[in-house]
This record gives C-alpha cells, structure tokens and sequence, in this order.
C-alpha cells in the first residue's frame, strides 16, 4: 500500500513539474538557511565549554575607578600565582601570559609572530594535548617553545619536529635557538589562547625565558597588563575568592592601585558569551530568532502554494471516495506526497 501511495504522488508531482518545483524549493532553502544559523549558533555557544574543568575556570578581570589605567582584560601580574601558593585550599591552578611579537628565522624563513609567554600550566591546566612531544616537561625548561601544527609546517613542512631548533630575536636585536618540545593537537575555540591573536599562528614560551624578552616586571604588582586565569576548587565560588584578592592586593600593590582597582572574576565558561556587554549573546539570539523567521515563512509558503492547488485535487478525491477510498488513505497519500 505504501508503495501504491509512494508512485501515486511521484505521478502527480511530474504532472506538475514547475509547482512542485517552486514549493519544494522554497521550503528546502527555508531549512537549509536555518540549518546554517543553527550551525554557526551551536558552534559560538560551544567556545571554551570543551576546556579542561572550564566549569571551575575564571579570568581575573579589572574594573578600574578610571578606566583610563588600565584594560579590563588584564590585572597585576603576579596575582594568580600568589592566589595559588597563598590559598591552595582555594585555587588549584593558575596561569597567566603576555602577548608579544618577534622575528623567528630558520634558515632563509624570517617572519613576525606572535608569542604568548605563559606559564607552563597551560597544558595541564585546559587539557590541550599534544601532537608531539611529552605534555608535562614541555614548557619546563627555558628557551623552549611549544608550536602549533600550522607553525611546524611553514618553518620545517612537517608537524614531527620535536628537536627541531628556531631562532627567536629578543628586543634587545640578539638571537638565541630555542628548542621544539612540543606540536599541540588541533584546538577548540576559547580564550585563553585566543584572546587577543589568532592561536594557530601562536608560539608557546614558559616564563622562565622572560628576561630574554625584557619582560622583568613579570612578576611586578606594579604590572597590571597581564591576562591571568584561576582553576577554583570544586565547590569553591567566586564570592569565596574575593575576601582573599583583596588581601594579596592590601599587602603587596601600589597604593594607586590599592585606590582605584577591585578585580571581578568572571566565569570562562560564559565568557565569551557575556564579554563586552553580552553582545556575542545578543547577536545569537537575533540570529535565532531570524533563522526561525525564516523557516517560518517557508513554511506559511508551503502552505499557502499547496492549498491554493488543492482545488486541482478535488476531483480526484471525489472518484476515490466513490470507489471506496476511506479517510486515512487519502491523508496517508497527501502526507506521503
């Protein structure tokens, strides 16, 4: 029987061949445009949430009583570290890093990238695995870097280059080999390697190469220009953490900061959603709410074509009717068509 219904329709489709296109069409382009704004939705609401424990994650941010002191993004540099090794009923990881450029070479290749000089907690602390190369001494010692595959293949046209040697110039004009120890696999959107470069131009340095960069205030309360990242204990909130914040800032920073800072920590989980007031989430919800739009009025015009043309059909379900047809066959074969 389904198979009588299956043909019958296929005829009265090829009957009507410039309808049928029209409304098959028009629906088909209704779903297929929302189908690809439900795809782009999904893929923004998934950034950070395949981070190790990202649940449990937060970024330091800084609210300033002039915002012209500083960027909300960053805070003092060695906060997250003292939280850690101050409070580690508390806090169970940390780490921060800071955005530079320089001139790599190998051989005759010399190009400007971009270099996050971090802590070594990277790896273990959002689980980002390697491709090569051993996770937990990979960043442990100095003048070493860690790359991604897209850098392995445009220095060596491989991504198996654990070994391999790459100059870096410092900024002081000198160069000085620093040693491949790992390739990191393939990784998702976040923002921790993402927050103000694109991370599949990225080279990793621990920093305990800081002064090779200059970068001697990285361990200064006076440098209030570093991203900087807590792991919480389960169970542990961030109204928890911020009796002990303002303790390390009270005992250690300026007093223009003591004056004018309170750091605020902010989920990474929802952060990319909620940065700069909500505005990746406002755009997904009119978004949403277009694809729906959209799929609504194709809808409404498949409806609208098909019952315009189904005074076509009344006298074939007069016949059928006469003949025995019952109800439910005749809505079996119009849903089956």
């Amino acid at each position: 029987m389904l198979s009588h219904y299956i043909k019958i329709a296929w005829r009265n489709l090829w009957k009507n061949k410039v309808f049928s296109f029209i409304n098959i069409a028009g629906l088909s382009a209704g779903i297929a445009f929302t189908m690809l704004i439900g795809a782009y939705v999904w893929n923004e609401l998934q950034v950070n949430k395949h981070l190790k424990n990202s649940a449990n994650q937060y970024l330091l941010t800084s609210v300033w009583k002039d915002p012209n002191i500083g960027n909300p993004i960053t805070t003092l540099g060695p906060l997250a570290k003292q939280l850690k090794e101050h409070y580690p009923s508390l806090v169970a990881n940390y780490y921060r890093w800071d955005g530079i450029t320089s001139v790599v070479s190998k051989g005759d290749k010399h190009f400007r990238e971009n270099i996050q000089l971090g802590d070594s907690t990277i790896l273990s602390m959002y689980g980002f695995a390697l491709m090569h190369g051993n996770a937990r001494v990979a960043l442990t010692e100095p003048y070493t870097v860690v790359v991604t595959p897209a850098i392995a293949i445009k220095y060596f046209g491989k991504t198996d280059v654990v070994g391999e040697k790459i100059a870096i110039q410092s900024f002081s004009w000198g160069n000085h080999d620093f040693s491949i120890t790992g390739v990191l696999q393939e990784m998702p959107e976040n923002s921790v390697t993402k927050l103000n470069v694109a991370n599949n131009n990225t080279f990793f340095i621990p920093t305990n190469t800081y002064a090779y960069f200059g970068r001697n205030d990285f361990e200064s309360w006076s440098n209030i220009y570093l991203p900087s990242y807590i792991e919480l204990r389960p169970g542990i909130t961030a109204k928890e953490i911020a009796g002990p914040i303002r303790k390390l800032i009270e005992m250690n920073a300026p007093d223009f900061i003591k004056n004018s800072l309170a750091i605020q920590p902010v989920s990474l989980a929802d952060y990319y959603l909620n940065n700069r007031n909500g505005l990746v989430k406002k755009m997904l919800y009119t978004l949403s709410l277009i694809g729906m739009f959209i799929l609504l009025m194709a809808i409404v015009n498949f409806i609208n074509i098909t019952i315009s043309s189904s005074g076509n059909r009344t006298k074939e379900i007069g016949v059928r009717k006469v003949l025995g047809g019952r109800r439910a066959q005749l809505i079996a074969q119009f849903l089956a068509e």
